[in-house]
């Protein structure tokens, strides 16, 4: 049994170390960049849940590229809007009374400030990524072994295929959730 100034420490590390890990088997993997598929990492803690959703550009906006048209750049702009409210786009179990603590979005070719169109540009082989980061502080976490994304899936309609990595006190698991389904589930 670890000292108890050492606890709290070992609370956080070992959470922060299971992301890492399921990050290393993601790219290890080959997380490949696949219209309509999506990645999802997925890091449960005693009193928080973190995701990380990884998507080709074309998956949640039909295209690769910087907007161009009027239209364009508002539907690029409601999806940035759309991200960062992560509460409803992961149905959480009520009964864990998560609330979004932290949403960050990634997206260089969607966002509009002069400093990232500047060194925003898309790759050589002309793919273009989102990455939407949140934090849930929860009441409680434990036996957390599901997540509903029907919300997700009703929003960005491209999306056909899920993966995830979960890391969590119950170990780290490897799913995937293709349509018509609406609920990730992992471990037993």
């Amino acid at each position: 049994m670890p000292h108890p100034a050492v606890r709290p420490l070992l609370c956080t590390a070992l959470p922060l170390l299971a992301s890492l890990a399921a990050t290393a088997a993601m790219a290890q993997a080959g997380h490949s960049h696949v219209h309509g598929e999506v990645a999802l990492e997925i890091v449960i803690e005693p009193r928080s849940v973190s995701l990380r959703l990884e998507a080709p550009q074309d998956s949640l906006l039909g295209h690769e590229r910087r907007p161009r048209s009027a239209a364009e750049k508002q539907a690029a702009a409601a999806l940035l809007q759309r991200l960062r409210d992560g509460a409803s786009l992961f149905g959480l179990p009520a009964e864990r009374r998560c609330q979004l603590a932290a949403a960050e979005i990634d997206a260089p070719l969607l966002m509009p400030t002069a400093a990232t169109a500047a060194t925003a540009s898309p790759a050589a082989d002309g793919h273009a990524e989102v990455a939407a980061s949140y934090r849930f502080d929860c009441a409680s976490t434990d036996g957390l072994r599901t997540l509903d994304l029907g919300v997700l899936l009703d929003t960005f309609a491209r999306i056909q295929r899920l993966s995830a990595q979960v890391a969590g006190s119950g170990g780290q698991h490897k799913t995937e959730l293709r349509r018509p389904a609406r609920a990730l589930a992992w471990g037993r």
